[in-house]
């Protein structure tokens, strides 16, 4: 699932007023309401404008003679499936970055220390994110988990799983390639290590990193997600809740604490939760951080 709302003023260059009319108000809570019940999200109010344009866009580049004829072949098996799937990536935005609140990622890596440092538990290590965009988050917590199994000098065995409703965008995480202005943030030493450079404006991700993620075209409701078929150690999901209401919320926090081991965390974005407590889940005392620990 995508992890912001909003677009810059540049991508609606051309779009004209009596586009945003043509698309009424009634036929706009409908493509609203197509996207709430299939992905979750709702459409704050101050993107209403946003929305209709690109689906105005989309039925003009089709072709077709009105918006109601486009919303019928949206909503037919097949082809509708696939229109749906293109529509998503220009409504949703593909935007992340590294290391997205650090101290997330720092109680994620202390976590993992403290699983490797146990003999009793079993050592591979099953991490999901969700909503994962364009793959910074699941590189980011590679990183992490590569470092922290050669800190013990153990051989590294995890994965990360990250899944998102945007094909566009997962076909970038897969691809591993990223601007170097998308790289400011990450550690000098950490780009020595997982990156190489690809032109003079970009560096990949190395092959070693790769083998060790997952890139998949899932929402995150769907309860055969190939992130979350089995049960993970952690899961991960920051700036995805907020846009939720509080029923699908709910519903959404009560699958992970199934898809969690006992012992596991779900890490989510700091005021995301407020003071609402999971059903199943304890929250951790970890200033700056909001997380939750599955009981054993």
């Amino acid at each position: 699932m995508q992890k912001d709302t909003s677009r810059s003023s540049t991508d609606d260059a051309g779009s004209s007023e009596a586009d945003v009319i043509a698309l009424n108000d009634r036929q706009y809570r409908l493509w609203a309401e197509m996207l709430e019940n299939k992905t979750g999200v709702r459409i704050a109010a101050h993107r209403g404008d946003f929305v209709k344009r690109q689906i105005v866009c989309r039925v003009n580049e089709l072709g077709f003679s009105d918006v109601e004829d486009y919303f019928r072949e949206v909503c037919q098996p097949g082809v509708g499936t696939r229109e749906w799937g293109v529509l998503l990536d220009r409504l949703l935005v593909k935007e992340s970055q590294f290391f997205r609140h650090q101290a997330s990622h720092d109680f994620f890596k202390s976590r993992l220390l403290q699983h490797l440092q146990s003999p009793q538990k079993e050592q591979y290590y099953k991490v999901s994110s969700i909503g994962c965009s364009t793959g910074e988050e699941v590189y980011s917590l590679a990183m992490s988990a590569f470092d922290s199994y050669q800190k013990m000098g153990k051989v590294p065995t995890f994965s990360v799983v990250g899944i998102d409703v945007s094909a566009e965008a997962i076909d970038a995480a897969r691809g591993g390639l990223y601007p170097n202005r998308h790289l400011e943030g990450v550690p000098q030493a950490l780009l020595d290590t997982y990156f190489s450079v690809a032109a003079s404006t970009s560096m990949e991700i190395n092959a070693a990193l790769k083998k060790r993620v997952g890139f998949f075209v899932s929402n995150m409701f769907d309860e055969n997600s190939p992130g979350l078929i089995s049960p993970v150690d952690v899961i991960f999901c920051q700036n995805v809740l907020i846009y939720l209401k509080n029923w699908r919320r709910r519903d959404l926090l009560n699958s992970f604490v199934e898809k969690l081991k006992p012992g596991g965390y779900l890490i989510v974005g700091p005021g995301e939760l407020n003071d609402w407590q999971p059903t199943g889940l304890n929250r951790v005392d970890c200033p700056g951080i909001q997380a939750f620990e599955k009981p054993l």
